[in-house]
């Protein structure tokens, strides 16, 4: 999919929004996210790096009740173990969306024991988010487009 044919990509109950390209918008869905529906989140994730064009995400993760599987924590370990290395030169931030503050907390204290090589950072909306966005596009000198400021007003 090239960027701004279509404004998301829904298969598993995910969508890839990039509408608002290079932010990224990926929400999971409510249920929880089978094996396959994982590694098609993977691969997917993996299309978008392996473009080599800088980025950053906001991952919508308020919906689902449970979390990941610890199938799934270990194989989005080996992606970072063997695609971090160009995550981390062309993902600038992932601004996570959780919404139990526990949680938050938790994802804050695991990234600190076993850091990963994209800056991430735990919120309870995307209005919460905003800000961090920002600094983060200013950093790297990209612009906030209208499309951008589309998505972080536009989603609660």
């Amino acid at each position: 999919m090239t960027t701004g044919t279509r404004p998301g990509l829904h298969q598993f109950g995910l969508i890839f929004d990039e509408s608002a390209w290079p932010l990224l918008y990926v929400r999971f869905p409510s249920k929880a996210l089978s094996d396959e529906g994982f590694e098609y989140f993977i691969d997917r994730y993996t299309t978008v790096v392996e473009r080599r064009i800088p980025f950053a995400t906001i991952l919508d993760s308020r919906g689902p009740t449970t979390a990941i599987t610890a199938n799934q924590r270990k194989r989005l370990t080996e992606w970072f173990d063997v695609t971090g290395d160009l995550a981390g030169e062309y993902h600038f931030g992932i601004a996570v969306l959780i919404s139990n503050g526990l949680i938050r907390g938790a994802l804050k204290a695991v990234t600190w024991v076993k850091p990963v090589p994209v800056p991430i950072m735990p919120f309870g909306s995307i209005a919460d988010a905003s800000n961090w966005v920002r600094e983060i596009f200013a950093e790297r000198r990209i612009p906030i487009t209208p499309s951008i400021e589309t998505l972080l007003a536009g989603r609660s």
